[in-house]
């Protein structure tokens, strides 16, 4: 049970704050008055500290949103999928629940005023970089001051970040408009030449504003189904990709790569299978039918059907993981590298 001190304390708290935290590590309740100033309760717990830390939830929730019990389950199924009322934002972050931040970070309702609180209930938090990538999805948080700071916090946390999903999220986030410099973009990319999940969010997210860092030429092809593919941009793309996929050891970087080759390349005439062989059988026909008699053309028409359709059922199917995703998917991935190295060749 809370001490009457840290009761009459956390009641001063609720009335004068705006928002509130929970520092677990150093046992203290943090507020954010509404002229932006910090005010700080330090906690003197007589039980157990996480015990503690819940009977001080229970009152933040019992005086902010009237219910009793702690943070109400259905937020919790709710937090990840953007459907909280604009009518709780604000008072969701009252209650000093991290669960409750995340709710509001993905809520479709987050405005610029919320957008602060949220940021600010977010910091030194375990789901700080979590709540980050979900603020970084607003369009309008890319053009904020706010958005630059969450840039800058994820750049910097992004080498202690070990999931390959993440990775790639947070590199395609960070690198929309101007949230980072120039000069970290080209750093980020000198590093996802060994990191290559890294190059998946550039390949996402930068395509026609890549880096021209080996002086790459556009090709004269000389065919108007082959412009965007011979530009210096789409040479630029498809070399990456090559690389991506010389270096695959990973499930999702090899999908996502997929994906990104097969849209960039994509034909009405052409529709993803999950078969190498049908994808091959099917350029085929089309190139006969076109009469369009140029390599490229016909590579071009292959890769336009590939997809993570192509390997999703054999990675899952053998657990496959490191160079043996390499070694069982040779008969998928040599045919894409052949056709690729036909499309960047002079």
């Amino acid at each position: 049970m809370l001490s009457d001190e840290d009761t009459l304390k956390i009641n001063v708290l609720i009335a004068t704050s705006i928002a509130i935290r929970i520092d677990l590590y150093k046992q203290v309740v943090v507020g954010l008055s509404k002229n932006k100033k910090e005010q700080i309760v330090k906690l003197n717990p007589s039980q157990d500290s996480a015990k503690y830390i819940n009977e001080v939830r229970s009152l933040l929730v019992n005086k902010t949103l009237g219910t009793m019990g702690g943070y109400p389950s259905y937020l919790k199924r709710w937090s990840r999928m953007g459907q909280v009322s604009s009518t709780n934002l604000m008072s969701l972050l009252m209650i000093g629940n991290i669960e409750a931040v995340v709710a509001v970070s993905n809520s479709k309702n987050l405005d610029n005023e919320t957008l602060e609180l949220v940021w600010w209930c977010a910091t030194n938090t375990d789901q700080q970089a979590e709540i980050g990538r979900y603020l970084l999805r607003h369009d309008f948080v890319v053009g904020h001051a706010v958005g630059n700071n969450i840039a800058d916090f994820l750049l910097e946390f992004l080498p202690f970040t070990s999931d390959i999903t993440k990775q790639i999220d947070t590199t395609n986030l960070i690198l929309q408009g101007t949230l980072i410099s120039e000069k970290s973009k080209s750093q980020l990319w000198k590093q996802g030449q060994r990191k290559t999940a890294l190059l998946v969010g550039f390949i996402e997210r930068m395509q026609n504003k890549l880096p021209n860092t080996n002086n790459t030429a556009g090709l004269n092809c000389n065919e108007p189904m082959l412009d965007n593919i011979c530009s210096v941009q789409g040479q630029i793309l498809l070399t990456t990709i090559q690389h991506i996929l010389k270096k695959i050891n990973q499930e999702h970087v090899l999908y996502r790569s997929l994906d990104v080759l097969g849209q960039y390349l994509a034909h009405p005439m052409i529709q993803p299978f999950e078969s190498i062989g049908q994808l091959q059988e099917q350029s085929k026909t089309v190139f006969e039918t076109l009469a369009i008699d140029n390599a490229k053309v016909a590579s071009r028409l292959f890769l336009a059907g590939v997809s993570e359709r192509l390997v999703v059922s054999t990675i899952s199917a053998h657990g496959l993981a490191g160079s043996a995703i390499r070694k069982k998917l040779s008969n998928v991935l040599n045919p894409i590298q052949e056709a690729l190295t036909i499309l960047t060749t002079p």
